[in-house]
């Protein structure tokens, strides 16, 4: 990766970011002459994520040798053998729940999961000073000999998530409030925003309908800590075989099979599903061995795919105002992959009836639309090629 020295990315906040150095450099207690920053990629958040170095030589008056454990502000230099002298820097506003993410750290870390060691933080300004995991997504190791064992010890870290009590859990939950806002983003930026139809073309009754069956669904199986966006690209690959787990801070008190979904029909990357019914039921067992509350398997089976379907839904709608409010236009090519998901569980449950009648509205007035859309024209191409 290429390394930008003493610069942070061009970005509209330039005098925050000389704040965000300058707080660095106060950290660290290193004159900001010291600092080599390289912005790295980020997720779908207004977040920004830098590799901090230190650089040292003639020109730099730092008290230390980069053999120490420690810079001159006391923080740690080594971070878990990936990085031993960089770590991870974020800017983060104040919209993206920054007590949240501190909270929810030291929750996992009790738990025995893997997170980012924090070093500091101005929670007021959205700055922080993390342990930096390296660049070894878990998307990028998922070959056919190595799946299978990434994505069950992936399942035994959603295990410890689960076992943590949700009752003594300070998180939000995932209620019929915070669902609805959460599917109203499919009609609002992908059905209008994205694909221009008008708010009378929505089949009232079948919408209400559906959004009625996916709240049952959601609250009526057992409730657990939840990460909430437990996928290939949030999962770090580390020494030892470890898995490391990041941007977690939107955890709730949630449906238990909303995280397998996450991993398991992951909206960057598709398994089959006799795989993805395999690995749940591997999850199943491991709850049942831990003493988690499950129901039976198809019944979690059931629960799992309409879990989905909510999340696919909103994911519809999110990826449609990342392009279009965001301006991430990449984020269209996975829509293809989150519409296949949507469709798969409307066909599979067509025998329920607010299934059948959203799923005939859907394809008789949605797919049309989708059909014209040049993502969609693109992955069909690439089907037939």
């Amino acid at each position: 990766m290429t390394q930008s020295t003493n610069v942070i990315a061009p970005h509209p906040g330039a005098r925050d970011d000389r704040r965000f150095s300058t707080w660095l450099a106060g950290v660290l207690a290193v004159p900001p002459a010291a600092l080599a920053l390289t912005q790295i990629a980020g997720d779908a958040s207004p977040r920004r994520y830098f590799r901090l170095s230190l650089q040292l030589d003639d020109t730099c008056d730092i008290p230390f040798q980069i053999a120490s454990t420690q810079a001159p502000g006391g923080v740690p230099m080594m971070s878990s053998t990936v990085n031993q002298h960089s770590w991870v820097a974020v800017t983060s506003p104040a919209s993206e729940n920054n007590a949240a993410f501190l909270q929810v750290q030291q929750m996992l870390d009790s738990a025995g999961c893997v997170v980012p060691a924090q070093y500091a933080s101005d929670l007021d300004r959205g700055f922080f000073l993390m342990e930096d995991f390296g660049d070894v997504l878990l998307a990028t190791q998922l070959t056919p000999d190595a799946v299978d064992r990434h994505y069950l010890s992936a399942l035994n870290e959603l295990g410890k998530i689960a076992e943590i009590p949700a009752e003594s859990a300070s998180l939000p939950r995932f209620d019929a409030v915070r669902i609805a806002a959460e599917l109203s983003v499919f009609p609002e930026w992908f059905l209008n925003a994205h694909l221009g139809l008008e708010a009378g073309a929505m089949a009232d009754e079948s919408w209400d309908d559906l959004r009625a069956l996916l709240t049952e669904v959601c609250l009526s199986q057992p409730q657990c800590v939840v990460h909430r966006d437990f996928h290939s690209r949030n999962i770090m690959c580390l020494p030892d075989d470890r898995l490391g787990l990041i941007d977690f801070q939107d955890a709730v008190v949630g449906p238990i099979t909303y995280d397998p979904v996450s991993l398991l029909k992951d909206c960057y990357i598709q398994w089959p599903r006799s795989d993805q019914l395999r690995w749940l039921e591997a999850y199943r067992q491991m709850l049942l061995s831990a003493g988690v509350e499950v129901p039976g398997e198809s019944a979690f089976i059931r629960d799992f795919d309409l879990v989905g379907l909510q999340r696919h839904l909103r994911v519809l709608g999110v990826f449609a105002r990342l392009f279009l409010r965001d301006g991430k236009p990449n984020y269209l090519n996975d829509l293809p992959l989150v519409l296949a998901y949507t469709k798969e569980v409307l066909a599979l449950y067509e025998s329920e009836p607010a299934i059948a009648a959203f799923s005939k509205w859907f394809e008789g007035v949605v797919m049309p639309r989708i059909a014209a859309q040049e993502w969609h024209q693109q992955a069909a191409k690439k089907l037939g090629a």
